[in-house]
């Protein structure tokens, strides 16, 4: 089971339609986390030593932040009679070091060199600077099962069982480890690790991809049933000429869709907040045959949710109903691409924006657009020259 939380992140709560929406209930129990000196992972064999170039979409300046993520795991029910269960600690710490030697990038230090600012994974000659920052933590006075098994509104305790680096990193005067993990152990048997990496370096598909080949070596494996391919230069885009200009024209030509040219709301505020809420299945289910009974077509869980987000968002802020505002999805281009065709195990980032003006029918109309390789083209060339 995994509780997620990105940073930074909103999220706009609705009430009016209490069988789709239903908020999750804080976790109130106190506990104390102890934490020890915090150490350093190393690939269990060698590794290449090269600098590491990242692609065009990795170099996007708004990804260069960290995904914390967490997994829990419940302690074994019934234990077998004389059973010896090993230490979750050291099983992890063994398994990352082996894994580490597949996904050795992680292993390096990233950061963004001049004169185009662009990341770049080093190694530098110091061998105590490679490796992955490891913490190992301990709760003593409560277990998982007073925490509810982490699954609710986890916003005011999830940061204990993520290792934050204090003081806090200087991402534009010196390199920094683009993967951190802690693993904090209850009195129960039960254990939660904390993963933060670098969302510059994986999407979602890449950390889980990463994360099950860790829980694989953990378990014994001689290595991850997904080989990791890196090959980002697949994904690397030069700007010629005429598409320079015509990008200029279309910039000129379409300011309305700027978020700077958005209308204006008495409600907004710049504070970012977090917020959980449980979305009901049945609540799902209801809407998207609502919307598929409207629009004559089949209707995805996405394209239900994100056209309700949207519309609730709007009545909150109370737009003018001919006020203009924009949707901005990320489409995955794993399975869209055939020249360059992503290889089998790539675990960096496969995505592109695409705009939004209208509800439902605009949305599936966006996606067919963003799935095309010309505008898969376009959308990498315009991230390379912003």
């Amino acid at each position: 089971m995994a509780s997620t939380t990105h940073e930074p992140t909103s999220f706009c709560e609705v009430r009016k339609e209490p069988l789709l929406v239903k908020p999750s209930e804080p976790i109130s129990t106190s506990f104390c986390v102890m934490r020890k000196e915090p150490l350093l992972v190393k690939p269990s064999a060698p590794i290449p030593r090269h600098d590491i170039f990242l692609s065009t979409i990795d170099n996007y300046t708004a990804l260069e932040n960290f995904t914390h993520t967490l997994y829990v795991y419940r302690p074994i029910a019934v234990a077998p009679p004389n059973s010896n269960c090993p230490d979750p600690v050291s099983v992890l710490k063994q398994g990352l070091a082996r894994t580490l030697v597949f996904y050795y990038p992680l292993a390096g230090k990233i950061m963004r060199y001049d004169p185009d600012r662009s990341l770049r994974i080093t190694f530098n000659s110091d061998e105590e600077d490679i490796g992955v920052p490891f913490l190992e933590a301990a709760v003593l006075d409560c277990d998982l099962k007073s925490l509810n098994y982490m699954d609710g509104e986890i916003t005011s305790v999830f940061k204990d069982f993520i290792f934050y680096n204090q003081p806090p990193i200087n991402k534009d005067q010196e390199p920094y480890h683009p993967l951190r993990l802690q693993v904090t152990v209850f009195p129960c048997g039960g254990f939660i690790v904390g993963m933060s990496i670098l969302h510059s370096i994986v999407d979602v598909f890449g950390a889980a991809q990463f994360f099950k080949a860790l829980a694989e070596m953990a378990g014994g494996k001689v290595e991850p049933s997904v080989i990791p391919a890196w090959e980002r230069e697949m994904l690397i885009v030069s700007i010629m000429p005429d598409e320079e200009k015509e990008m200029g024209n279309n910039n000129n030509n379409n300011n309305n869709s700027q978020p700077n040219n958005l209308p204006e709301s008495q409600h907004l505020s710049s504070e970012l907040i977090n917020e959980c809420v449980n979305i009901s299945s049945d609540g799902i289910k209801r809407l998207k045959l609502e919307l598929a009974t409207e629009i004559g077509d089949d209707v995805t869980t996405f394209e239900a949710l994100s056209s309700y987000i949207w519309r609730s968002r709007f009545k909150a802020l109370e737009f003018n109903p001919d006020d203009k505002t924009v949707f901005v999805m990320m489409v995955g281009l794993r399975d869209r691409l055939d020249h360059p065709k992503l290889p089998k195990g790539y675990y960096g980032r496969d995505l592109v924006e695409g705009p939004l003006s209208k509800m439902v029918k605009l949305i599936k109309e966006t996606k067919n657009i963003c799935s095309q390789p010309e505008f898969i083209r376009r959308s990498l060339s315009s991230s390379e020259r912003t």
